[in-house]
């Protein structure tokens, strides 16, 4: 992500996110990650309070440590009616992982590796995947995103069984997420802000 002077729209990971994809085969999905980084430095994760929640249990890192709130002209590819924007008087916010020049806030800078392998976001353990489904909303396998500057290797082969697992899991997280978010937007008060989003789902208490 670029400096946030320069306010350049962000291409976004999100459970909303609609492109093109190739067809796959319903058991497997041919694809290897080969540790490029892109999904590190140039995708924005746009993570649900239950992966915020989870971080922070087994981080211990604050919220304010990881999150930022991005505006329409920091992020690109979501919907204006998307069912998660947070409205904060006349202005909306994104609740996103931090970036910085180099990449996630996570992104180990000397390995490239992400530092919350274990505990990172369902949506960055679901990329570069997509689920398909029948019109009657039947599990029909996983295919490949196209259009995202993920090289799509396809010489391993990865079975879809837990990644639908995961993806079912994510459906229920967004659907508390979205409540969430209702509850936050009908509330008016001066002051408000996108990080006071944050006291719906987490009590951060401090000690001495």
């Amino acid at each position: 992500m670029p400096p946030k002077a320069d306010k350049a729209p962000q291409v976004c990971l999100c459970a909303h996110e609609c492109v093109s994809y190739a067809r796959m085969g319903r058991k497997t999905v041919r694809f290897r990650c080969h540790s490029c980084g892109h999904c590190c430095t140039d995708v924005v994760c746009l993570p649900t309070p239950w992966d915020v929640i989870r971080i922070v249990r087994n981080t211990g890192k604050l919220p304010s440590q990881f999150l930022e709130f991005l505006g329409p002209d920091e992020i690109s590819e979501v919907d204006d009616n998307d069912p998660t924007w947070l409205v904060c008087g006349t202005k909306r916010y994104l609740m996103a992982l931090k970036r910085g020049k180099r990449g996630c806030y996570f992104l180990n800078k000397r390995t490239k590796f992400c530092k919350i392998y274990e505990h990172r976001p369902i949506l960055c353990r679901l990329y570069p995947f997509k689920v398909q489904e029948t019109r009657k909303g039947k599990f029909n396998g996983f295919t490949l995103h196209k259009d995202v500057g993920c090289p799509r290797h396809r010489d391993g082969e990865v079975e879809t069984k837990p990644l639908h697992r995961l993806y079912r899991q994510d459906c229920g997280n967004q659907r508390d997420y979205e409540d969430l978010v209702r509850a936050f937007n009908k509330r008016e008060y001066p002051g408000k802000k996108p990080s006071d989003f944050i006291k719906l789902f987490v009590e951060v208490k401090c000690t001495r």
